[in-house]
């Protein structure tokens, strides 16, 4: 076992480590972030590097992914590279931020009713009369036997507390979690995190005036090991500390990410006294330290479906006060988690007697049906492919993203991320194309590419490049893109949006169904998630992602999962109706084993 040395300039960071894992797993354990979908397999060839020194041999799968022009300017997969003695790194997308998402802003004020209480008080010096503790002359006569105090706020008050002078006493709910000598009634925070598996979306509220001070969104540091949850369980089962090593990037990402948002708004962590998080069962059972081997096997039982809440440093979680709570919402069931509770508060579902469909166009994609009479929801493997997970140039929502593409009766054009010159195609750039391909006949019903010959836009036909076979549509040629590599849609790359658009449609035609009611009953579709967020919704329509109904019902919804996380952080009676009205009200289905399933999916293949 030789030691090796990986220098990253752009970093300024220099790792020692081992020749016996790859530079993928030495970027990942040093928190570097990576995009690998495939989980370091060698399948997706998505984690592409830059680098120079003593190196193993290019292996097939390298060969398989990479262009001439690539290996020939030093890029190598990171998953199937290994460093001999020394080399030099340059990471092609080395920022965690997703720049797609810093528009994701609502300012608004949230009704406060939380379990965070401050009182002023002036604690009088006790008598001989009166034999009072330190504590009890701190807390109302009555109060200080209900009250409870951990050691740590006990030490406090013993070595701190100064008669007849003010100090701030901060409880959630009867439970004293913090003194300070001085006024702090104005200063109580609280932040709400939505964990998606590919995206982190933080929000810090002001708890006195419920309103949302910043927000800030983060790369899922676990996209390193594997863009869908069923990569990442895979990584802990088959890896001895796979489970720690994951349970730690998240948690030191939620440390970062608070850590960024307070110095955004300028404010003092240790004020932070709560933190609502959210998340689908995998994310919650990641974060919590729990196996995860329930979730890989029928029936995808979760370790816990009830909320959970912690003191913050049990979780490792610096960057809040120390003895605040953080709280996990429930999961439903196996891959339906608090993400979706989140959106359900947020829709006040409750209150409506509507027919409402939500759509979650995450990595992990959930969909729900709510009736007057019933509350249905089910997951759908969708994600990867809208991810760019499976598509040969398909990408996260970075800069150079192509994240919209039109047609003019002349010839296709499209938007990149921040103008950046192509680089690959996000989720939205994908949908898209799908619907521009279908309006121009550049593919059939069946999601074929036709002959160029037989393409009615004679200006079209040249971008279908035929070997032998195989076809691929060109979207962005070679002197247009930033790498100078055409950037194509092949046939594979279609079958693969075809799936997973068929299995969001086939989970939202079986929920219907169970619901008893079809898609004409339908009053409104909310579209929501990290991607749901950004497509537009008559090219999803025109692909056949959803049910065809007229399009004033369908409704962008913004990241819902965190909208209801910052509702619960600011209305603590919130918690009760969600787990009797959501929670314990709403029937999981596992659409897999619906025995209408197998037609439903075959049926939303066809682009009809």
């Amino acid at each position: 076992m030789a030691q090796i040395t990986v220098n990253i300039p752009k970093s300024k960071r220099k790792i020692i480590s081992t020749n016996t894992i790859s530079l993928l797993e030495i970027l990942n354990r040093n928190e570097i972030m990576t995009y690998a979908p495939c989980g370091g397999k060698g399948v997706c060839g998505k984690c592409k590097i830059e680098v120079k020194g003593d190196l193993s041999n290019i292996s097939n799968e390298e060969k398989e992914f990479l262009t001439k022009d690539e290996i020939k300017n030093n890029i190598r997969l990171a998953c199937k590279t290994y460093v001999n003695s020394e080399a030099t790194v340059e990471l092609i997308e080395n920022s965690t931020e997703n720049k797609s998402k810093e528009k994701i802003k609502n300012y608004k004020h949230y009704k406060t009713n939380s379990r965070i209480i401050k009182k002023l008080i002036v604690p009088k010096l006790p008598s001989l009369k009166h034999s009072l503790s330190v504590t009890e002359c701190i807390l109302e006569k009555n109060q200080s036997r209900e009250v409870e105090i951990g050691i740590s706020v006990l030490q406090k008050i013993s070595s701190s507390v100064d008669y007849n002078k003010e100090l701030t006493a901060t409880f959630y709910d009867n439970e004293l979690i913090d003194v300070k000598n001085s006024n702090s009634t104005g200063n109580k925070y609280g932040v709400a995190i939505d964990i998606g598996t590919t995206t982190l979306a933080c929000y810090l509220i002001d708890l006195n005036t419920g309103s949302q001070l910043a927000v800030q969104s983060l790369q899922n540091p676990q996209t390193g090991y594997g863009a869908d949850v069923i990569s990442r369980i895979n990584y802990c089962i088959e890896n001895k500390d796979g489970l720690k090593t994951l349970c730690e990037a998240i948690r030191n990402a939620l440390n970062s990410i608070i850590h960024s948002i307070c110095k955004q708004a300028n404010i003092d962590s240790n004020y932070i006294y709560e933190c609502i998080l959210v998340g689908n069962t995998a994310m919650n059972h990641l974060f919590l330290g729990l196996n995860v081997k329930s979730l890989s096997v029928l029936p995808f039982n979760p370790v816990i479906k009830k909320l959970v809440t912690l003191n913050a440093k049990e979780l490792d979680i610096n960057q809040i006060n120390p003895n605040g709570k953080v709280t996990f919402l429930p999961n439903i069931g196996g891959f339906v988690g608090s993400d979706t509770i989140g959106g359900m508060i947020a829709a006040d579902l409750v209150k409506s007697n509507d027919n409402i469909v939500i759509i979650d166009l995450g990595t992990n994609g959930e969909i729900i049906v709510s009736t007057s009479k019933t509350k249905l929801a089910c997951s759908t493997a969708a994600g990867p492919a809208f991810e760019g997970a499976r598509i040969k140039f398909g990408m996260q929502a970075f800069n150079g993203a192509i994240n919209s593409v039109g047609f003019d009766d002349h010839d296709i054009y499209y938007t990149t991320i921040n103008n950046h010159k192509p680089r690959g195609i996000c989720g939205s750039g994908l949908i898209d194309i799908i619907s521009i391909f279908i309006k121009t006949g550049i593919i059939d019903s069946t999601g074929k590419i036709i002959e160029p010959k037989d393409v009615p836009n004679e200006n079209l036909r040249d971008r279908i490049i035929k070997d032998g076979r195989k076809k691929e549509v060109i979207l962005a040629y070679k002197n247009e893109t930033e790498n100078n590599i055409p950037i194509s849609i092949t046939q594979k790359d279609i079958r693969e949006i075809q799936l997973a658009k068929s299995a969001v449609k086939s989970g939202i035609n079986i929920l219907l169904k169970t619901a008893g009611i079809t898609y004409r009953d339908v009053d409104k579709i909310l579209l929501t998630g990290a991607f749901g967020n950004f497509i537009s919704k008559t090219n999803a329509h025109k692909i056949g992602l959803f049910p065809k109904i007229p399009l004033e019902k369908v409704f962008s919804f913004g990241n819902a999962a965190g909208e209801g996380a910052k509702m619960i952080l600011c209305d603590k009676d919130l918690i009760d109706s969600a787990l009797k009205q959501y929670l314990y009200e709403t029937k999981h289905i596992e659409i897999s084993t619906h025995p209408d399933f197998q037609d439903e999916f075959i049926d939303g293949m066809s682009f009809k």
